[in-house]
């Protein structure tokens, strides 16, 4: 996966936090991802791309409608996640897997330019930071802590915001 180009959804007219939008040549196929768990979360990063599930086994299956993913972990084990659920980049990040960053993924330039029709995707904070560096806009991506459960998080801010 290498990431051409990036722009930031700064969500002014919604008080959602700014969304990071890449375009990359390519997301790897889930057959060529090893995963790893850690407390439930079976996660794959490879190359600054990240995907993860929640998933801990029977009675944890109506994820996704109950679908069925087929993963191979570090060890070439195969196995089936049923019905995993899709979690987010704040439970990735209080474990070993992170940091990671939640983005707005696309492999077709239109999508950029229209802003619309991505895909939800992970990235590393490493390859976020080298995307947000891509963007018209003088941002960076700042931690802020979110929830009861104090999970971390990394958002696009603008620089210099105020000054005059």
């Amino acid at each position: 996966m290498n990431i051409l180009d990036a722009q930031v959804d700064w969500r002014e007219d919604v008080g959602n936090d700014p969304r990071l939008e890449v375009l990359v040549d390519e997301t790897p196929e889930r057959s060529e991802l090893r995963f790893e768990h850690e407390e439930g979360l079976w996660t794959a990063v490879d190359n600054g791309y990240v995907e993860y599930f929640a998933w801990s086994g029977d009675g944890n299956d109506g994820g996704f409608s109950g679908r069925s993913f087929e993963i191979t972990t570090i060890d070439g084990e195969q196995i089936t996640l049923e019905g995993p659920w899709s979690s987010r980049a704040g439970c990735v990040n209080k474990r070993r897997f992170g940091p990671v960053v939640d983005v707005r993924l696309a492999t077709d330039p239109s999508v950029l330019e229209k802003g619309y029709t991505f895909r939800t995707g992970t990235l590393t904070l490493a390859a976020a930071k080298q995307a947000i560096d891509l963007t018209d806009d003088e941002a960076h991506l700042e931690r802020v802590v979110k929830f009861d459960s104090d999970e971390p998080y990394w958002i696009p801010v603008r620089e210099n915001v105020g000054d005059a």
